[in-house]
């Protein structure tokens, strides 16, 4: 079953400013950290990213949409 992962940016201030929001669609946690390794932003801060995928609230969803993400909001 797929899921929908909503979470806070996990660099801290004041790398970014005012933090930020991302979702992704993954079948679990790993996936979903897999996918947001793959983004445009400060890798220093790479080992981050499966703690804020822990903490982020998730949704199941219906049908078969492909893993992704969906989007991303950082400053």
């Amino acid at each position: 079953m797929m899921n929908i992962y909503i979470g806070k940016y996990w660099v801290p201030f004041p790398s970014s400013e005012y933090g930020g929001t991302w979702s992704v669609i993954a079948e679990n946690e790993a996936q979903c950290v897999e996918l947001l390794k793959g983004g445009a932003w400060d890798d220093r801060y790479e080992d981050k990213i499966a703690g804020a995928v822990a903490d982020s609230k998730r949704f199941g969803l219906t049908g078969d949409p492909a893993p992704m993400v969906l989007d991303t909001f950082y400053t």
